[in-house]
């Protein structure tokens, strides 16, 4: 021993189980380890130094050897190495009876005494009934006689285990009486020893402890985990216990012992686990968002209902599988990323995925993936977990917005465009017109005639700016929905050949109109001025936009329950992809100049109103440099009278 240092030393007098204590010669407490400050109560540094008499109660302080650790050394040696009772005192005055065992070495100064020290064994009170069949009150004493019996170093080591053990344990004999028992298994059924002991264990109320100690009578091993119901109180306990069978020297199972657990804290445990579990399953289940989580080589292990509708898949199909398992070619590249998360340890937030692209079904188009380790307390990476956000109504959001910008800076541009062309329209007929009456106001003021041809111009001029505030005041009522109708049966190849003498006396040379008169009158119920209104407004733009002159057609003919009038012009032609704009409010083709045609935009827009407003529709055929053909369906007047009825002739006063 002269090569153990000193620390590692009492490092293992301090794991005894047994209580030590060593003194000098001269009766000084040299060293006491952790279980004899535990029995004794006495600090360590306390104590050491200090005269064995401290722990010697009063009325033991004389002895004729002259004291009581004189009187152990000289009982040492008729006792053979055997336990001596010991009267201590604690440090809290109380006296104490204790077994030691005591031992000698060394001479003088040399001198060492060392007691071994434990509590006395308790033997449990037993009825009659059991000591009647020869049974002892622990059993390893079967095989010696009565309690005369004084138990070996082994047999004392597993009282102090049995006594002092965190479980409760219990004996019982064949025919199974309840032998002994510890307060810890007393505790747990609420009850007391000598309540228990004697008890027969084939007398509970529970069968299943019953069975099991049949069973282990029977040589084997049992278990049994329930709520039991003490038969000697009531008390209901959540117990786990093990019942394991003792058998004597020859191998007869003479007992056995049970080992018993009070798992009340461990069931709280678990139904507070599964509380958690069945949130954390609800919440993952009914999130509006896809989750799923992965193992280290990058498997489902869990995936919710909501990610797993993408690809029409049950959340069991994707269990042990890969992404490109199941998404083929797609999951490919969403595997690399978890890869690179896995490998890097670094979350990837917020990765933008078209839905449509990847062949996910559902109404989902767009979402954002998120890669995230799951870690355990240590920091190990236990897997992946990912969340899947659907993002099609943000994404749609985005897209609206941006289309309603654009086309807020687009009317801004269109507002901005027609005040420029408004302006220049409305001086237009303006300034000629001054010039018109400022020559015609001097004529007069000198008395010079009047040329009729310059009254027929500021007339014109008069006409178009009449034209231009009507257009404006027309477009304000359809826009509030007060653009009003008075119907009327109307010939509209009399009313065409009207519009074409007035336009004809006011237009320029270079253009001719001719209309193609049906061979039948044709009439509708409409309203005369708006009629009127349309085809003057198709004439003056087919004569604008055809400014190296040619001939205007113009076209009427019935076809079934429906009237459809044409004008072809040889003019410039309109872009295709701007026709479907052509009716719109303010619009002009991109191929039209403001300075060399005229206009507000506002003609088509009135135009298409009108005509829907008599039940019909407007449309164009067009090619760019080859001219323009617009289309005029209205119903024939017997058609309008079939749908509304008769309407009375106007009456002529």
């Amino acid at each position: 021993m002269a090569h153990i240092e000193a620390d590692e030393f009492k490092q293992w007098m301090d794991a005894m189980a047994d209580a030590l204590l060593v003194c000098d010669g001269l009766e000084h407490v040299l060293y006491l380890n952790r279980a004899a400050e535990l029995l004794l109560g006495w600090p360590r540094e306390e104590l050491q130094g200090q005269s064995f008499s401290v722990l010697v109660p009063p009325r033991f302080q004389a002895w004729k050897e002259g004291s009581l650790l004189r009187h152990l050394l000289g009982k040492r040696l008729a006792s053979a190495g055997r336990s001596t009772l010991v009267p201590l005192r604690h440090r809290t005055g109380v006296e104490l009876a204790l077994e030691a065992v005591v031992s000698h070495t060394g001479e003088q100064a040399s001198e060492r005494v060392v007691l071994t020290l434990r509590h006395l064994p308790e033997v449990p009170d037993a009825t009659a009934e059991p000591l009647e069949v020869g049974l002892a009150p622990y059993p390893w004493q079967h095989a010696h006689q009565g309690l005369a019996h004084v138990p070996t170093l082994a047999e004392r080591l597993y009282q102090l285990i049995f006594e002092n053990a965190p479980l409760g344990l219990f004996h019982f004999g064949n025919p199974p009486f309840l032998i002994a028992c510890n307060d810890q298994f007393a505790g747990l059924l609420g009850s007391t020893r000598q309540q228990l002991l004697g008890l027969n264990l084939l007398t509970l109320r529970d069968t299943r402890v019953m069975d099991c100690i049949r069973v282990t009578l029977q040589g084997q091993h049992t278990r049994y985990e329930g709520n039991y119901v003490s038969t000697t109180t009531g008390k209901c306990t959540p117990l786990r216990a093990h019942f394991a069978p003792f058998r004597d020297e020859h191998g007869q199972v003479v007992g056995g012992v049970g080992i018993v657990e009070d798992i009340t804290a461990q069931r709280r445990m678990e139904q507070e686990r599964d509380t958690q579990l069945a949130l954390a399953s609800t919440l993952l289940r009914t999130a509006p968002v896809g989750m799923a989580f992965y193992d280290t080589r990058l498997r489902f292990v869990h995936i919710n209902d909501v990610l797993a509708s993408v690809t029409g898949q049950p959340p069991e199909a994707y269990i042990g599988h890969t992404l490109p398992e199941m998404l083929g070619p797609p999951g490919v590249l969403l595997d690399q990323f978890l890869r690179h998360v896995m490998e890097t340890g670094q979350p990837l937030e917020r990765l933008e995925v078209s839905a449509r692209e990847m062949g996910l079904l559902g109404t989902w188009e767009y979402c954002n993936v998120s890669m995230y380790p799951v870690r355990a307390p240590d920091g190990r990476i236990l897997g992946l977990g990912s969340v899947v956000e659907d993002t099609t109504g943000a994404k749609h959001a985005e897209q609206e917005r941006l289309r309603l910008l654009r086309e807020a800076q687009e009317a801004v541009r269109v507002r901005d465009d027609f005040l420029t062309i408004a302006s220049h329209e409305l001086k237009t007929p303006l300034t000629p017109l001054s010039l018109r009456l400022a020559t015609l106001e001097r004529k007069l003021e000198r008395g010079e005639p009047l040329d009729a041809s310059a009254l027929q111009q500021a007339r014109g001029h008069l006409m178009r700016l009449t034209t231009l505030i009507n257009d404006l005041l027309d477009s304000s009522r359809i826009e509030s929905g007060g653009l009003a109708l008075h119907p009327q049966p109307t010939r509209l190849d009399v009313l065409i050949e009207h519009v074409i003498r007035v336009t004809e006396a006011f237009r320029e040379a270079g253009n001719r109109i001719a209309f193609h008169v049906p061979v039948r009158p044709i009439e509708v119920m409409g309203d005369p001025y708006r009629l009127e209104q349309v085809i003057a407004n198709l004439l003056e733009n087919a004569l604008k936009y055809s400014p190296d002159g040619g001939t205007i057609h113009v076209s009427l003919e019935a076809r079934g329950e429906v009237v459809l009038m044409t004008v072809s012009d040889p003019g410039i032609g309109i872009p295709s992809d701007q026709q479907k704009h052509l009716f719109e409010r303010h619009f002009r083709a991109r191929n039209v100049s403001t300075h060399s045609y005229g206009g507000l935009g506002l003609g088509l827009y009135i135009c298409r109103d009108i005509v829907a407003r008599h039940g019909g529709s407007i449309w164009v055929e067009s090619e760019v440099g080859r001219g323009s053909t617009f289309y005029v369906a209205l119903p024939t007047l017997q058609a309008s009278r079939a749908l509304t009825g008769p309407t009375p002739e106007p009456q002529v006063h």
